[in-house]
């Protein structure tokens, strides 16, 4: 065994239990999807109300996705902290 890989092993955190990882997929699910179907939701409205088809239902959607990335980012970052 090399020094170098001696040295990398310590620094590995333990894997995290399976049930704690499933969760996390589980929670990544609903901070994706539900901003993208709020923003799609609430663009078709206002398309609706304002006549601006397709505008806002695309505005909503690339905001949604926008909240979404940045929702997932913030779930990451915290859980790898623990």
């Amino acid at each position: 065994m090399k020094e170098t890989d001696r040295v990398i092993g310590m620094n590995k955190k333990p894997s995290p239990p399976l049930g704690e990882s499933l969760a996390l997929m589980g929670q990544l699910g609903f901070v994706i999807v539900i901003p993208i179907v709020l923003g799609a939701i609430l663009g078709s409205f206002l398309d609706g109300k304002f006549h601006t088809s397709p505008i806002l239902i695309l505005v909503g959607l690339l905001l949604g996705l926008i909240s979404g990335i940045f929702g997932a980012y913030r779930l990451f970052s915290r859980a790898m902290k623990d």
